[in-house]
């Protein structure tokens, strides 16, 4: 009898892990700001995001990845006045939060490509 009940519980996690469950992702981007104490092509600050994190995780949300962007931090534009000396020449910009969660297969009217003609 246990080893039928083993048996059909394989089969019944097996058949869960087969089915394509539909996702859908959400990225938030954050922006750094200027420090108050740093010139403008320092580095920026990025405030705590505990507070949305908690928000996104109520609604659903599984945060699964982050990814950054750059941007210049020094435009020398070729003349030398502008920077001296060796530095890194980019800093973060935005922080990228991607989110996922189950969908319900409901497409939403903002995601949907508009059709041109």
């Amino acid at each position: 009898m246990r080893k039928i009940l083993l048996s059909l519980c394989v089969v019944a996690f097996m058949a869960s892990c087969n089915k394509n469950t539909p996702w859908e992702y959400k990225v938030v981007k954050v922006a750094g700001k200027p420090a108050e104490t740093l010139a403008d092509y320092g580095a920026l600050v990025y405030g705590d995001q505990t507070a949305m994190l908690n928000k996104m995780g109520k609604e659903g949300w599984e945060l699964v990845s982050t990814y950054t962007e750059t941007a210049t931090a020094f435009p020398n534009f070729g003349d030398a006045s502008y920077v001296t000396g060796i530095r890194d020449n980019t800093r973060t910009s935005v922080v990228n939060f991607v989110f996922k969660r189950q969908s319900d297969g409901k497409e939403e009217k903002n995601d949907k490509p508009s059709k041109k003609k």
